[in-house]
């Protein structure tokens, strides 16, 4: 993770993450613990990551997911996060989704934008 520009802790912020591999261990790692030093970097920032909708069914994984700073990736919870009038909340949504997670090989970055724009609405809606 490498800090671009200073983030101001009173608004909120939506940002994109390629690729998204296996797992998508590179947005976890970065956005869900302290291995990149988020907090050090982007002071009074909570980091947010979306994740499959799916996996938030599963009675105590929900749960476990969700205090690691996991949200569902539909419009409603990423709009919960980006409307917070206190600001301070970084969504990070990994722009390929799980289509691109099977598209993963090695020494290829293949990025998957077409019918995947709802993002660029959101962070419009939001400001």
């Amino acid at each position: 993770l490498m800090k671009t520009a200073e983030l101001d802790p009173r608004q909120n912020y939506l940002v994109g993450f390629h690729p998204h591999g296996v797992l998508a261990a590179g947005a976890f790692l970065n956005f869900c613990t302290e291995a990149s030093g988020f907090s050090t970097l982007f002071p009074g920032i909570t980091p947010h990551l979306m994740m499959l909708s799916l996996w938030f069914r599963i009675p105590f994984f929900r749960d476990y997911v969700m205090s690691g700073g996991l949200i569902a990736s539909d419009k409603e919870s990423a709009s919960y996060v980006l409307q917070k009038p206190e600001g301070g909340n970084l969504l990070a949504i990994i722009v390929g989704g799980a289509q691109e997670a099977l598209d993963a090989h090695p020494g290829s970055f293949t990025l998957l934008l077409k019918n995947r724009k709802g993002f660029v609405r959101l962070a419009i809606q939001h400001g």
